[in-house]
């Protein structure tokens, strides 16, 4: 039987934070993933229609992502990151591209400059939304919050349009947050209203270099004897108030001092079913889906890195091969709170998103088209909503050397990557800090 300071059940991003402070403090530490990879719900996989290795998402990164940030700095990954400065975002809308944010100036004062130019609001939405920016950015809005629980509504009262609810807001609340703009809660909303536009950290716009599991190839070499991957855990055994040991699938049972739950909050569920413990919430989260379109050209059908889309089915445009710095001419197409979409035939999306690509790059035309795919995720990330907190706040099973990380930890951030590895700080500050007493 082996025995470790700690065991961590999970690969994702929180389980590789903890997994990084605990041994840099001397720790042994074994990590346990039950995929074939290690990097959570941020990863890749080989897309068995076109061969091709594709992400199972658009993971976009700002300044405010600090701790995120310092992860890739640990782990040698800032080289394969791209980090446009001053957060800038070029909206698409009737045939015009009006950008959001400055080339020259970062912080409040360049994105306000930056929507006086903005071609796609009028004067007055203009100066409503820079009056409200500013008072979003100056004022302590707590009481605000408790007076009108949906955002929209609280948009309407600070006398937001329709025009600058789309064409503004919804840019950036919508792939934030994964929810419709008319559901979104105010609280949520100006959290990332602020870390996005107004935190003291530098402003940037990060997109990956590199496919999202690739990331952790250098990480995952170091430190390959204690990380067993394609593996699951079945049960755990409890004794005074404690967890005694883990079994995994084939019999193996482990032993640690303490144990993290890194994983996704139906995983735990699973888990304690499993070894028939009672939890103290058996709710589930509430999910909301992420659509993403893959496209690949004979040639190549922009320049641009990527682009917001207003008054069309499309969200978001990324120019992989560009980020990549590859001759692919592979587009992806980012659909969040993307309900309608599921259910919907994968050709029928297909002809729909084309479509809608062409009237912005003409050149993106079926007869250009080499091939496609579409990844449907359901449970993308969790909804920030009053339900959800009441599980975030809490834990399914409160013992005395068992802690618990994953983005749906409460870190005040949504279903982020930040989130995650916030979270899987905590867990590791906490597990130190019990070992000091």
């Amino acid at each position: 039987m082996e025995n470790y300071d700690v065991i961590i059940i999970g690969g994702g991003l929180s389980g590789i934070k903890s997994f990084v402070d605990l041994k840099k403090n001397g720790l042994s530490v074994l990590m346990i993933e039950k995929s074939s990879y290690i990097g959570g719900r941020a990863f890749s996989f080989k897309d068995p229609l076109t061969g091709n290795y594709i992400d199972n998402g658009q993971h976009v990164i700002v300044g405010a992502c600090k701790e995120y940030l310092n992860l890739l700095e640990e782990t040698n990954n800032e080289e394969n990151f791209i980090k446009i400065k001053n957060y800038q975002v070029p909206v698409f809308k009737n045939n015009k591209v009006s950008v959001i944010g400055s080339t020259l100036l970062g912080g409040s004062l360049g994105l306000l400059i930056s929507l006086f130019k903005y071609k796609h609001l009028s004067i007055k939405d203009k100066v409503l939304l820079i009056r409200l920016l500013l008072k979003i950015k100056y004022r302590n809005l707590d009481l605000e919050i408790n007076k009108e629980k949906k955002f929209k509504n609280w948009l309407h009262k600070n006398h937001q349009s329709e025009s600058t609810i789309k064409f503004f807001w919804d840019i950036f609340l919508k792939p934030a947050l994964n929810e419709e703009i008319d559901t979104i809660e105010t609280k949520s909303a100006l959290f990332v209203i602020k870390e996005t536009f107004f935190s003291k950290n530098p402003q940037i716009f990060g997109l990956p270099k590199v496919n999202l599991s690739t990331l952790w190839d250098r990480f995952e070499k170091i430190n390959s004897r204690n990380i067993m991957k394609k593996t699951i855990v079945k049960k755990i055994n409890i004794n005074e108030n404690k967890v005694e040991n883990i079994i995994l699938s084939n019999g193996r049972k482990l032993v640690a001092k303490n144990y993290i739950f890194a994983t996704q909050y139906s995983s735990i569920q699973k888990i304690l079913r499993d070894s028939n413990i009672d939890m103290n919430l058996k709710d589930n989260l509430e999910t909301s889906p992420i659509l993403g379109i893959h496209f690949w050209f004979k040639n190549k059908v922009t320049d641009d890195r990527y682009l917001a889309s207003v008054d069309s089915e499309i969200q978001w445009i990324f120019n992989t091969s560009k980020n990549h710095n590859n001759n692919e001419n592979h587009i992806v197409i980012s659909q969040s709170a993307s309900s309608k979409w599921m259910k919907m035939d994968k050709i029928k999306i297909k002809e729909i998103f084309l479509r809608e690509l062409n009237l912005i790059y003409p050149k993106a035309n079926q007869e250009n088209l080499e091939k496609f795919s579409i990844v449907k995720q359901k449970d993308a990330t969790f909804l920030c909503n009053s339900k959800n907190e009441l599980i975030r706040n809490s834990v399914p099973l409160n013992l005395k050397n068992i802690f618990y990380s994953g983005d749906w930890r409460n870190t005040s951030w949504p279903s982020t990557m930040e989130g995650a590895v916030i979270s899987g700080k905590f867990a590791s500050e906490m597990i130190l800090k019990s070992l000091k007493r």
